[in-house]
């Protein structure tokens, strides 16, 4: 959480400051969980005072609302420090499916070739995407590779 640091913020900031989405931090403002925004004379623009921050930052902290509501926030996920693998490598067996697939679509290309070109297409992977793009998308890079190679 986030000390008053600001003479005024605008909701997004304030959000922020309390760990919430701009909507969600907007549904606990209608329920009365969290004071209103004050509004620019001028512009007509929402923000937040210094004194208002502070009550909003002390709802976040005691879990009760200015209405005297209790309630519980999730805790905010943290990053253990450890990376995912975001990404599932093709078995033999689908790459073996993908060079026959191409191949009866008239390219002939080797494994090592279906992987680079993988790699390059789909940096993050193909574990979440349908096979069908994917095949699509080899069949075009292969395709367009071989008319550029016929060409020059």
């Amino acid at each position: 959480m986030s000390e008053v640091r600001r003479s005024v913020v605008s909701i997004t900031d304030m959000s922020k400051m309390v760990g919430l989405s701009r909507q969600r931090f907007g549904q606990l403002v209608r329920e009365g969980v969290f004071p209103p925004a004050d509004h620019d004379e001028r512009s007509g623009r929402p923000f937040y005072n210094a004194e208002k921050q502070q009550q909003c930052l002390l709802v976040r902290q005691t879990n009760t609302g200015i209405n005297g509501q209790p309630l519980l926030f999730y805790s905010k996920r943290r990053d253990t420090g450890t990376k995912r693998a975001t990404t599932k490598a093709a078995t033999p067996k689908q790459d073996t499916t993908i060079i026959q697939q191409l191949s009866e679509l008239g390219v002939n290309v080797t494994m090592k070739e279906v992987e680079t070109a993988t790699a390059a297409l789909f940096p993050a992977g193909t574990s979440s995407i349908a096979h069908e793009t994917v095949l699509k998308s080899l069949f075009l890079n292969f395709r367009r590779k071989n008319k550029t190679d016929k060409q020059g």
